[in-house]
Formats: C-alpha cells, sequence, structure tokens
C-alpha cells in the first residue's frame, strides 16, 4: 500500500519552534512527507507547488489556507491540519461540498492560556504586584484582602476549550467555580463541577476573581461594560484573555480609576494599546503583550497526533465544519 503524501507548508522558523526532532521523526514515519526549506511566508504559487499529489497539508500561523486554486490544484487533499488556533479565517464558499476536513490544534493552545490564567489567579488573589509595587517605596506589610483560591469565588465567562481546561486546573485547589456560558446545560455544568449561572451581573457580583474566555462575535462585543464593572466586588481581579473587543475599555478604565479593581489584560481593542492608553500607566493594570497562547512544541505533537488519527480512520482532535463557526473564536 503506497504511503500518504503529506505536504508541511509551515516556513522553518516556525517550524522549529511548534516541532521536536522527536515529532517530525514521528511524522516522517506516518508518509511520504515534503517541507518546506523556505524561512518566510508561503505564498499561494508555494502551496499549489508543494501540495500538488498530497493527502494532507500541515500548516500554521501565516500560511494563506485552502484557497479556492489551492483546492483547484490540489485535488488529492483531504485533511488540513492547523497546528494554531482559530480556523474560521481557511473557510469560505468555496470548502462547501468538498472533502475536505479542516482540524485545528485549538486543544494545544488552550493548556497554555489556561496555565497562564491559572498563574494569574493565583497572584492575583494573592496581590502579590501590588505589595511588591508597595514594597519598592519602602517597608509595608502584608497587602489587604489577601485570598487563596480555596477560600475564593472564581467567574469563568465561557465554558469554551480554555475555560474548560481552567476548571480543570483549579479543581485541586478547591474553589467555588461560577460559569457563565449560555451554550452550557445544567448537566454539563454539575458534570463539570462548577454552578451555571445564566445572568453575567450575577457572575460579576459573586466572585473574586473574573476570567474571560468567550469567543468574539458580534454578540459578545463588549459584553463587559459599565454595569458588569460596577458589579463587582471590592478588590476583584478582572483577567482577560480572550480578545480586547469583549470589553468596552472606557468603562473598565473609569471603574479602575476608582482604584477598586485589578485587570490582568493579555488583549485589548486595538491592539496593541495605543502609547497613551490609561492601560499602560494605571497602577492597578498588568498589561501584557499577547503571551497568554504562544507557539510551541504542543502544537506539533498535536499535529502529528492527528494526522495519525486520520490515516487510522479517526477523528482529529478537533475537527471544524462551518456550522460551528458562529459559536468559536
Amino acid at each position: 500500500m503506497n504511503k500518504p503524501k503529506i505536504g508541511v507548508v509551515i516556513e522553518v522558523p516556525l517550524r522549529e519552534k511548534l516541532f521536536s526532532p522527536e515529532d517530525v521523526a514521528r511524522l516522517n514515519r506516518l508518509g511520504n512527507v515534503v517541507w518546506t526549506d523556505k524561512t518566510t511566508k508561503l505564498d499561494e504559487d508555494d502551496l499549489c507547488r508543494l501540495l500538488k499529489d498530497c493527502d494532507i497539508a500541515v500548516a500554521s500561523w501565516n500560511e494563506i489556507g485552502p484557497t479556492e486554486r489551492v483546492c483547484r490544484e490540489c485535488p488529492r487533499l483531504r485533511l488540513w491540519e492547523y497546528a494554531a488556533g482559530s480556523v474560521k479565517h481557511l473557510f469560505g464558499p468555496h470548502l462547501r461540498g468538498r472533502n475536505l476536513t479542516i482540524a485545528s490544534c485549538a486543544p494545544a493552545n488552550a493548556e497554555n492560556v489556561a496555565e497562564h490564567t491559572l498563574g494569574l489567579l493565583i497572584v492575583g488573589l494573592k496581590r502579590v504586584f501590588e505589595n511588591a509595587a508597595d514594597n519598592r517605596l519602602g517597608r509595608v506589610g502584608k497587602p489587604r484582602n489577601v485570598r487563596v483560591l480555596a477560600s475564593s469565588t472564581i467567574g469563568l465567562v465561557g465554558a469554551s476549550q480554555i475555560g474548560r481546561r481552567v476548571i480543570r486546573m483549579l479543581k485541586p485547589f478547591g474553589p467555588a467555580v461560577l460559569v457563565y456560558d449560555p451554550y452550557l446545560s445544567q448537566g454539563e455544568a454539575a458534570e463539570l463541577g462548577v454552578r451555571k449561572v445564566d445572568d453575567l451581573l450575577t457572575l460579576c457580583a459573586e466572585s473574586h476573581a473574573v476570567s474571560v474566555h468567550a469567543p468574539n462575535l458580534p454578540a459578545t462585543y463588549h459584553m463587559f461594560s459599565t454595569a458588569q464593572f460596577q458589579a463587582m466586588r471590592d478588590d476583584a481581579v478582572f483577567i482577560n484573555t480572550a480578545r480586547g473587543a469583549l470589553v468596552d475599555e472606557a468603562a473598565l478604565v473609569a471603574e479602575l480609576e476608582k482604584g477598586r479593581l485589578f485587570a490582568y489584560l493579555d488583549v485589548t481593542d486595538p491592539e496593541p494599546a495605543p502609547d497613551d492608553s490609561p492601560l499602560r500607566r494605571l497602577p492597578n493594570v498588568v498589561l501584557t503583550s499577547h503571551i497568554a497562547g504562544i507557539a510551541d512544541r504542543k502544537f506539533g505533537r498535536q499535529a502529528v497526533d492527528d494526522v495519525e488519527r486520520f490515516l487510522r480512520g479517526e477523528s482529529p482532535l478537533m475537527v471544524v465544519t462551518a456550522e460551528m463557526l458562529d459559536r468559536l473564536a
């Protein structure tokens, strides 16, 4: 039996971040693999040349995707394995009726973002950054309202790939966990060991820390605005590693300027934040450069696992269809 032909269209510098030598060897054993030697982003001509006669494409950030021309000139393609997160930009009318599976490595990204979130919840509730800033000015005592996870209520917005991993990571610490997600059933919430709340204001009012893991959709635009921030407890921690557009930044800044809240923001709208943004100068904000989800070798590992599953006749870990797009990031 002929081995499948696999085309890897990820430029060399990024590929070296995503794939360990062991996973490169694993993929090579699964088929006849063609690896691009380009060190810069591939264009449509490059994709058509490299993927000609390929059954599987392995791509990542910066690649154009399965365009109408790529699909036309590479008719054998059956799997587009995306070693990155969101695949919404890959879809279009030209894929309708075509036997091409689109698989995302968003689960690999979710692990990194969930890990980042857990760290922020711990240091946020312990007031680590506030206390460190005060100690630069002289000797200070313990900050007020220091909390640990076990005695806290954590509000998660979105039972997404990331949200569910945060829930799993929180379990050993024992906090109460509230989840706001219109697509989460009461039965699923019970299985996850969380309390589903149907009103975002209730979640904001009851939580010591609120972390956002919802997709960027028209329905979620500015879902956090004046009412939500004013409903939060004094000294509440607000974490956004999702998308900046979910937050009305003017409303957030207005509440931050009162000194009531502390915000950890990995995303803004626009991104990056303007040089004169208050988010860059307020003492109760930690602003980072979209570092929660980073390119690492979890992506390559999942990509190879997915290709192996596909070749066994099984489904990759996260297959995405056009019908799912209105609920995905």
